[in-house]
């Protein structure tokens, strides 16, 4: 079981390590150029020490770019995981709907239904049709204020797709 956690987290581990591994190198060089100068003799070390500090800076961003691959790379992943999962959630729609549940989606805050109209470039007929056969399904809520109709994704539904 405890190598399940492992693999899991296998990467942060890495990155944890490679960190580890550089703090001990700088610390060590740090002592090593420390007792150098105590003994009068900095430029008599083995490494000299302005190429110590290049190496250590070079060594320093070729570890912050392996920390920020390998922990990037996770959530990258995820989130085209994520990407699918919703596309796959919304297969059971028809195309149609489906367009107009993504562009909801992609709204977060809901659309006016003449709004719905430009952007799935559907007639108005077509688009009353569709919503209330969304809104009958319970996919969506429809808000009226005079004429107007603020159309909303169901909010358990939103929970799901943000």
């Amino acid at each position: 079981m405890k190598l399940g956690i492992f693999e899991k987290n296998k990467s942060i581990f890495l990155v944890l390590g490679i960190i580890t591994g550089f703090v001990f190198i700088v610390a060590f060089s740090a002592l090593y150029v420390s007792d150098a100068i105590q003994k009068n003799n900095a430029c008599g070390c083995v490494i000299p020490i302005p190429y110590m500090i290049l190496i250590l800076s070079s060594l320093g961003i070729f570890v912050g770019s392996a920390a920020y691959y390998f922990t990037v790379s996770k959530y990258v992943k995820e989130g085209k995981t994520r990407n699918d999962n919703i596309n796959y959630t919304l297969n059971f729609l028809e195309p149609k709907e489906r367009k107009i549940v993504n562009e909801l989606i992609k709204s977060k805050s809901g659309l006016k239904q003449s709004e719905l109209e430009k952007l799935t470039g559907f007639h108005k007929v077509k688009v009353h049709r569709i919503l209330n056969k969304l809104e009958a399904s319970e996919i969506i809520t429809k808000e009226t204020n005079g004429k107007i109709n603020k159309i909303k994704l169901n909010p358990h539904l939103k929970e799901v797709f943000e």
